[in-house]
């Protein structure tokens, strides 16, 4: 009976491990890997738009154009906030250039194991609500893609915060 019992808190452990792995599956980069993301893949890196989605495929070793990304995160969700998300965020991102070798010195965090890699330029959480009066879907738009890319597992997900 004593080791029946070792035997389901382990699994127990194992459950909810496994399940606070999923929800970290977005990785913050913070403002100076976001820095260095843009040094790296675009020379005009002095005003990037945010919110911002760029999606990098890995195996072309390509960021996608706009229409490109669209097609892709179309499929991931088909709430009319998303449309919003695709319409408004998605930035067209094919005149970025690198390669996975550079990509990954310039930020040591990218992990280059999957199809793609998708960037979300979001804003910190003091931001999202002193804009939240003048866009009141802003902060829902940002835990929607959040959330989206946190079930992906085709992609390795970052955010900026």
């Amino acid at each position: 009976m004593h080791n029946n019992g070792i035997a389901f808190l382990l699994f127990g452990v194992v459950a909810i491990t496994s399940g606070l792995a999923t929800a970290a599956d977005i990785t913050p980069l913070g403002s100076h890997l976001k820095g260095a993301l843009y040094s790296e893949v675009s020379s005009q890196t002095a005003k990037p738009q945010f919110p911002a989605l760029y999606l990098y495929d890995v195996k072309t070793q390509q960021f996608l154009s706009k229409q490109d990304a669209e097609s892709y995160l179309s499929r991931l969700n088909d709430q009319p906030l998303w449309i919003e998300v695709m319409q408004q965020w998605v930035k067209d991102s094919s005149r970025f250039s690198t390669t996975n070798k550079a990509f990954k010195q310039a930020v040591p965090l990218l992990d280059f194991t999957q199809e793609y890699i998708i960037f979300f330029d979001n804003l910190p959480e003091p931001m999202l609500e002193q804009f939240a009066a003048m866009d009141p879907n802003l902060v829902a738009r940002d835990s929607l893609v959040k959330s989206v890319l946190a079930q992906l597992d085709n992609a390795n997900s970052y955010t900026t915060y």
